[in-house]
C-alpha cells in the first residue's frame, strides 16, 4: 500500500516523452494526427478501452507558458502556436503538489504543468461531438489529470463524446495572494479559463463541438466548476455543469486574509522581513524561494496534524486587477443570482465527511489527540464565521454537541457516526441545501433547469481505504470520491471490475447519464420528474426537489430510482447555527 501511495502522482514517461516527431517518424506510423489553426499539429496515440478495442488520446497538449520564473505567482499567458509536429503522446508531470489525504505526504510533480489532454472515440468522420471538460478535486492541493489516475476509458466507451481532462496549478503556487495586482491570486481558476479558452479556439479541430461543451468536477473540482458560472470572465465558454460533491458556497471556499496568509508564507520560507517588505518585493521574494521550501512552508498554516487540509484557496480579487476571476463572494453572487446561468446538475453521496473522518477515527494517536482538546479543535475544525464571538461559538457548539454528539465531547464507537455527520453537513451538504434553494429562488429554472442525484451504491471498491492507507475497521459506506470510480478507470487505485460485473453496468449508467446531460441538458429517465422549482422544493418538510438515486438493492445488484428525501430539519439547524 506504501508503494501504491508514492505512485500516486508520479507521470509515466519514455524516452521521448517531451519531444518532437521528425517527419521521417511520422511517414512509418499510423497514429492520429490533428492539425488545429490556432496551435499547430499534433500526432496522439491509441489507447485501449475497457469495453471498446481503442480510442484515440492526444497527451500533454500545452495551453499556457510554463509558469516558471517570473511566471510563477503570474496569470497565466497563452502557449504560442507551433511550427513544429507536437508529440502527443505522453501525458505531462501533475502540477507540483504536497499531498495531504497520504498518510505520508510526500513532494511530488513539477511547476512546468499546465498540459491538456483531449481523448476522442475511433469513428469517422470526426464532427460535432459533444465536449466534456472534467477538472480534477483534490483540496486544490493536490490531483492529476494523468489517465493512470483520470482514466477515459469509461467515456471513450460511450463512443458519443470528446472527453478533456488538463493541469491547474495547486497549492500555495495556484492560490497565494498579495491581495493587490502584484499577486492578485487565484492562479489554479485562471489556468482552469485558459484551457477553457483553448478549447473553444481549437477543439472542432478534434471533431468537437464548441457550442456545446460541459465542464463538470469533483470536490474543489466540482466547486472550481460551480464558480466558473459565478465568474464573468468565463461566460460563454461552457454550456452546462456538472457539480460532484463541491459547491462554490463550502465553508473552506476562500481566504479571509490573504496578505496575511502570504506573509506567514514567506517567514516560514525564512523570508525574514516578511512583515517588512511591500507586497513588490514579497512577491519577487516568493518567487525566488524553492518549491519544495515553499511547498513545505504549506505544513506551518496547519492547526493540527493537516487541519485545516485545504489552506490555500480563491480569494475575492478587485475588479480594478487585471484578468480578476472573482471580484464578489461566491456566496453573495449565489444570494442575489446575479450572473450568467447554464444548465446544472448537482451531485453528492451520503458520506462525504470520511475524507477527513476516517483518518482520525482510524488512528488512535489522531483520536488521542483530538479528544485532549477536543471543544477547540471541533470549533476550528468547522470554520465558523469569523464574526462570531465568544458566546455565538459557545452556543452554536452547544447545539452541535447535543444533536450529533448526544452531549458528549469525546470521539469514540458512539460518536463516530455523529462525526462522519457532522462533517458530512457542514462541509457538503448544507452548502449544497442553501445553492439549491438559492438557484431555485433566484434563477428560471425553466431555462436553465436544475438536476439532482445521488450515489449511494457500495460496491467492492472505496476510498475509505484510500483515506485509513489501508483497510479500515468499520464501513463508512458510500464515502468522498467513491462516485469516481464508476467515471474514470483508476489503475493505480484500483483493479479494473470484471466486465460483466454489476459494476460495469454501473459503469455504463453513470457515465451514460452523464453524457445524456452533456448532449440533452437533462439525465436520463427523468419523466418521472417534476421541475425544480421553489414549489417543489419546499413541498413538504423533509424533501426537496425530486434527484435521481443510485442504491444499492437487496439482490446485490443496483437500482437507479427517482427520491426526493433529504435530512430538512439538520439543514435548517444549520442555518440556524450559522445566523449571527
Amino acid at each position: 500500500m506504501r508503494r501504491l501511495y508514492c505512485l500516486l502522482m508520479l507521470t509515466i514517461l519514455t524516452p521521448w516523452a517531451s519531444g518532437l516527431y521528425t517527419k521521417e517518424y511520422e511517414s512509418t506510423t499510423k497514429l492520429p494526427k490533428v492539425c488545429t489553426a490556432h496551435a499547430g499539429c499534433m500526432i496522439g496515440t491509441h489507447m485501449k478501452g475497457y469495453q471498446t478495442e481503442k480510442f484515440e488520446a492526444f497527451l500533454g497538449i500545452p495551453f499556457a507558458l510554463p509558469p516558471l520564473g517570473e511566471l510563477r505567482f503570474s496569470n497565466p499567458k497563452a502557449f504560442p502556436a507551433w511550427t513544429d509536429i507536437l508529440n502527443a503522446t505522453v501525458a505531462k508531470d501533475d502540477c507540483v503538489q504536497k499531498n495531504y489525504l497520504l498518510p505520508e505526504p510526500i513532494i511530488t510533480g513539477s511547476e512546468d504543468c499546465l498540459y491538456l489532454n483531449v481523448y476522442r472515440p475511433m469513428q469517422t468522420p470526426y464532427e460535432n461531438l459533444t465536449v466534456m471538460v472534467y477538472i480534477y478535486g483534490g483540496g486544490w492541493f493536490s490531483g492529476s489529470p494523468n489517465p493512470y489516475l483520470t482514466g477515459p476509458e469509461y467515456f471513450m466507451d460511450n463512443q458519443d463524446v470528446i472527453l478533456v481532462t488538463f493541469g491547474y496549478r495547486l497549492g500555495a503556487l495556484g492560490f497565494l495572494s498579495t491581495n493587490d495586482a502584484n499577486m492578485p491570486g487565484n492562479f489554479g481558476l485562471k489556468d482552469q479559463l485558459l484551457a477553457l479558452k483553448w478549447i473553444q479556439k481549437n477543439i472542432e479541430d478534434f471533431g468537437g463541438n464548441p457550442k456545446s461543451v460541459t465542464l463538470f468536477g469533483q470536490s474543489v473540482g466540482a466547486i472550481s466548476a460551480h464558480m466558473h458560472m459565478l465568474s464573468k470572465q468565463s461566460e460563454g465558454l461552457f454550456h452546462a455543469i456538472i457539480a460532484m460533491s463541491g459547491t462554490a458556497n463550502v465553508p473552506f471556499a476562500i481566504t479571509d486574509n490573504p496578505l496575511e496568509q502570504a506573509r506567514k508564507t514567506a517567514l516560514l520560507c525564512n523570508i525574514s522581513k516578511a512583515y517588512e517588505f511591500s507586497t513588490t518585493k514579497l512577491a519577487k521574494a516568493l518567487r525566488n524561494i524553492s518549491v519544495t521550501t515553499l511547498l513545505n512552508a504549506g505544513d506551518g498554516l496547519k492547526f493540527w496534524h493537516v487541519d485545516h487540509l485545504t489552506n490555500y484557496r480563491p480569494v475575492i480579487e478587485s475588479s480594478k486587477w487585471p484578468e480578476a476571476f472573482l471580484t464578489q463572494h461566491p456566496k453573495h453572487t449565489l444570494n442575489k443570482g446575479k450572473y450568467k446561468p447554464v444548465p446544472i446538475m448537482l451531485g453528492n453521496v451520503p458520506n462525504e465527511g470520511a475524507v477527513r473522518v476516517v483518518p482520525i477515527m482510524e488512528t488512535k494517536a489522531l483520536t488521542s489527540s483530538f479528544n485532549r482538546n477536543f471543544m477547540f479543535l471541533m470549533e476550528t475544525f468547522l470554520e465558523f464565521p469569523k464574526h462570531f464571538n465568544r458566546s455565538q461559538l459557545n452556543e452554536k457548539m452547544s447545539l452541535i454537541i447535543d444533536e450529533y454528539f448526544h452531549g458528549r465531547t469525546q470521539l469514540n464507537e458512539k460518536t463516530n457516526q455523529g462525526f462522519l455527520e457532522l462533517v458530512s453537513e457542514r462541509g457538503f451538504h448544507h452548502p449544497l441545501y442553501q445553492t439549491i434553494k438559492t438557484y431555485v429562488e433566484t434563477i428560471d429554472t425553466g431555462k436553465y433547469p436544475l438536476y439532482l442525484y445521488k450515489f449511494n451504491y457500495s460496491g467492492p471498491y472505496t476510498y475509505a481505504n484510500i483515506y485509513k492507507g489501508g483497510n479500515p475497521s468499520r464501513n463508512y459506506g458510500v464515502v468522498h470520491c467513491d462516485d469516481l470510480i464508476y467515471l474514470f478507470r483508476a489503475p493505480l487505485l484500483f483493479p479494473d471490475f470484471d466486465k460483466n460485473s454489476i459494476d460495469a453496468e454501473i459503469i455504463k449508467a453513470m457515465v451514460g447519464n452523464f453524457v445524456h446531460f452533456a448532449k440533452y441538458r437533462k439525465p436520463l429517465n427523468t419523466e418521472s420528474f417534476e421541475i425544480c422549482n421553489i414549489k417543489t422544493f419546499n413541498r413538504r418538510p423533509e424533501s426537496i426537489c425530486d434527484y435521481q438515486h443510485f442504491t444499492s438493492a437487496t439482490s446485490g445488484s443496483f437500482i437507479i430510482k427517482t427520491d426526493n428525501q433529504f435530512n430538512v430539519r439538520r439543514m435548517k439547524l444549520w442555518q440556524q447555527i450559522l445566523e449571527e
